[in-house]
């Protein structure tokens, strides 16, 4: 080789590699062109923001959001309520069922969701092996506190049988003493047969009937009718001789009957007539007893539907306690159980979807379940209660309305495209502009009207809430921003909004594959203030990209 060879490839080899040196240095600071973000899971919060101000506080009409039969009234007129009080409930057996029903498939699903994932580390198997231990002693926890429940439920419900079935006892003696009182005052006035002789031996006649079961007895002597053993006295006897909740039942309903009818009766004598002075004094002590007793038997009747009512409720509450710790250690099981093995995550993925069809399936049971319940928007008085128990309504009429005992509530004007989002005794947060920023108050919608108001040739809908606790600072006329929760979902997944793009009338993503970006299709729900709920197409952890 020449010398002058040896020079050309010597040179071209520098050239060479100080290229390859200046590109490195040229390109060794230059970042990928777009950010990673990752699908999570968590807490969505959907709201609407309006500006209102202060008003003086007013009432507000409540109605059901759906027809039925009413089967449970828990107010009446002047009774003070509190905030999501229950003033009366549907028949809602049916939608019950279907929520129960719900949940026992979204269970079933999620159970084998958690059966469908896999976890291979020892420390994680011994993890999920104490909250499968912890899951069992909870529910046998639960199941001893629901034998407790029923146990003590009745207890107080026998307690309150036998309290009233004493009270139906003293009540049939008053009862017989009046009768007496009567017919000795009937005795010594009104044996003919003038008008009010007549009307009094038909009253008492219709009162021995109901009381002592006697027949004819209008004009009967006190002797013949303390023979009488029959009517309500006989109930009442019955029951002590076998005190069952069905005949103390009847028992009270007969010995009510009766005093009504002996009421009647005593009514009939007028203390304008020629009576003594002291047979006007017994008689109108035997009215007072008999409305005393009738009051005590009508007293001791809706206790025992208390009762009943507090006993039912405290074993639901038990059971419902029961069936979360078993769903709670369903799904612990089903947790160690994926520790245990492994699926393909196409199996997984077609798994979490059937999850957010029973999900959705059981928020749409509930929110049926709860357009049966007419709750207390506010902390108020009763004003009017024209529901009956029994009657069947329809959907929007007013059967209930509301005093607030607040001084003051907020209105504010919410656009036609918000106002589908509120519903009444949805959470309010609040700042008032001349307290400034930082101070915030709480309440709820009490009130959506349902007339539109045209706002510069732009259609809103008024909503009225109240604050959660009054403030000697708030004045009527203050501007007030309101942050109305409108919606909340609870560990579901969900990307940022600008992740999201949509092409066609169809939303999607732009995802990592083999190091390649690539449109993934998806569905969305709810839609948050920086978020949105991702319903389909992605799975949790999913590394979405962002384009810059």
């Amino acid at each position: 080789m020449t010398k002058r060879r040896k020079y050309i490839i010597l040179v071209s080899a520098v050239i060479v590699a100080g290229g390859g040196i200046l590109f490195y240095f040229m390109n060794a600071g230059k970042k990928p062109a777009y950010d990673i973000t990752a699908v999570s899971r968590g807490q969505i919060i959907q709201g609407v923001s309006v500006t209102g101000s202060v008003k003086p506080a007013d009432s507000v009409d409540l109605a059901f959001e759906k027809g039925g039969r009413i089967t449970k009234i828990f107010v009446k007129v002047g009774d003070r309520v509190s905030v999501n009080q229950i003033l009366a409930i549907l028949d809602n057996a049916d939608l019950t069922a279907q929520l129960a029903q719900a949940q026992a498939s979204l269970a079933v699903q999620q159970a084998k969701l958690e059966e469908l994932r896999r976890g291979t580390r020892q420390e994680e198997l011994q993890i999920a092996q104490t909250t499968v231990t912890n899951a069992q002693k909870t529910l046998a926890d639960a199941q001893t506190s629901l034998e407790s429940v029923k146990n003590e439920a009745s207890a107080s419900l026998q307690q309150v049988y036998e309290g009233s079935l004493s009270a139906a006892i003293n009540s049939v003696a008053v009862g017989a003493n009046s009768i007496y009182v009567l017919t000795d005052i009937q005795f010594a006035h009104f044996m003919d047969y003038t008008q009010i002789g007549s009307d009094i031996a038909e009253g008492k006649e219709k009162a021995v009937l109901a009381l002592l079961g006697g027949a004819d007895a209008g004009r009967w002597s006190n002797a013949a009718i303390s023979q009488l053993s029959g009517g309500a006295k006989k109930s009442v006897q019955d029951a002590q001789n076998n005190p069952t909740y069905a005949n103390i039942d009847k028992a009270l309903s007969d010995v009510e009957g009766a005093l009504e009818k002996i009421k009647a009766a005593l009514d009939t004598v007028s203390v304008a007539t020629t009576l003594t002075s002291t047979e006007r004094t017994n008689l109108n002590t035997e009215k007072t007893n008999i409305n005393a007793e009738i009051i005590t038997v009508n007293g001791k009747q809706q206790t025992i539907e208390v009762q009943k009512f507090i006993n039912s409720s405290g074993i639901a509450t038990s059971e419902a306690s029961l069936t979360t710790a078993k769903n709670t250690l369903a799904a612990a099981q089903a947790q160690l159980n994926l520790k245990l093995a492994g699926t393909a995550p196409e199996e997984i993925k077609a798994q979490e979807a059937q999850v957010l069809s029973a999900q959705a399936n059981v928020a749409s049971a509930q929110a049926q379940l709860a357009k049966t319940i007419l709750r207390s928007p506010l902390n108020g008085i009763v004003t009017k209660q024209e529901a009956k128990t029994g009657e069947i309504i329809a959907a929007n009429v007013v059967r209930v309305s509301l005093l607030s005992i607040a001084k003051f509530e907020i209105e504010a004007n919410v656009s036609e495209n918000e106002i589908a989002k509120i519903n009444l005794g949805d959470p309010v947060e609040m700042t008032l502009d001349a307290l400034g920023p930082a101070e915030k108050f709480t309440g709820r919608i009490i009130k959506i009207n349902p007339a539109e108001t045209i706002v510069s040739g732009v259609i809103y809908y008024k909503v009225t809430s109240v604050f959660d606790a009054e403030n000697e600072r708030i004045k009527s006329g203050m501007t007030v921003n309101l942050d109305i929760q409108t919606d909340k979902k609870e560990s579901v997944l969900f990307l940022p909004y600008y992740t999201i793009k949509e092409k066609n009338g169809e939303k999607y993503v732009d995802i990592l594959d083999n190091g390649q970006i690539k449109e993934q299709t998806i569905k969305t729900g709810l839609e948050g203030d920086t978020m949105v709920e991702i319903t389909e197409g992605l799975a949790e952890g999913k590394k979405v990209v962002v384009t810059k």
